[in-house]
């Protein structure tokens, strides 16, 4: 069903059994396949709601991801059956707020996120005021996963792009059909891997996430290359992904302790 701006804003479940794929071998849940849960059903519930990428296009307009905090506190492992649950959460300026959980089989909160993103007006690439093309009433009434979620990296120190651009270089990449999505650039799952896969393994407490902030600064289209930086921080690690001289995304990762 349509929203039709006279009812509440139900939470939007999908149920998953995570695969090996998911994990790799003997590992816990990857950064990507969390990243594909969540946009996964995120995309599905804005559909139901006729707000999906099919009805943006339409009208000239598409979603993009800007900022993300995730939360966790355990991962699953292969073979485990998981819920991941959505709702929105309305607009402030930019943005229109989106918060996701992923929860065990039996209900107990695993991880949780707000997502914020833009609405880009296709024809002259710029953002559109969400309040004016949202219904006000399209907000979930569930509380937040978590109470502290802020996404966004600006007030944290040693963010800005020239401390980001000084941080010792990972690896290269050069962007391939498979890492393109509907809107012609990198897909947001495969920045976020690579952003936590710059960071070196001695450096990853014990190599699970406890708190992820990524910013999405600027798109990577198909065939350009990229650089990926890493280095420390306070609480945890600092990463970045470069376009030439342009800083592309940035993160910050905490991880749980070894």
């Amino acid at each position: 069903m349509r929203y039709s701006g006279l009812m509440s804003i139900q939470a939007f479940d999908t149920r998953h059994r995570v695969s090996g794929s998911d994990c790799g071998f003997g590992g816990p849940f990857r950064p990507l396949s969390l990243a594909n849960f969540f946009q996964e059903a995120a995309g599905d519930h804005a559909s139901v709601l006729g707000i999906g990428m099919a009805d943006m296009f339409a009208s000239g307009r598409t979603w993009m991801l800007s900022r993300v905090d995730i939360e966790v506190e355990r991962l699953p492992h292969t073979g485990d059956e998981v819920i991941v649950r959505t709702w929105p959460a309305g607009t402030s300026r930019l943005f229109a707020h989106r918060y996701i959980c992923l929860l065990s089989s039996t209900g107990q909160l695993m991880a949780g996120a707000l997502y914020e993103y833009l609405i880009i007006d296709m024809g002259k690439r710029r953002p559109l005021r969400p309040e004016r093309i949202l219904d006000p009433g399209m907000v979930g009434e569930l509380p937040p996963p978590y109470s502290d979620l802020s996404p966004g990296l600006q007030d944290k120190k040693g963010f800005s792009d020239e401390e980001l651009q000084a941080l010792r270089l990972s690896f290269g990449f050069i962007a391939s059909p498979r890492h393109i999505d509907y809107n012609g650039h990198v897909n947001n799952g495969h920045i976020i891997d690579w952003l936590c896969d710059a960071v070196p393994l001695q450096e990853r407490g014990s190599g699970a996430i406890k708190r992820l902030k990524v910013d999405f600064v600027a798109e990577v289209r198909l065939g350009e290359k990229i650089d990926v930086l890493s280095g420390k921080c306070e609480g945890g690690s600092r990463t970045a992904l470069l376009r030439g001289k342009e800083i592309a995304a940035r993160a910050f990762i905490a991880w749980v302790p070894g």
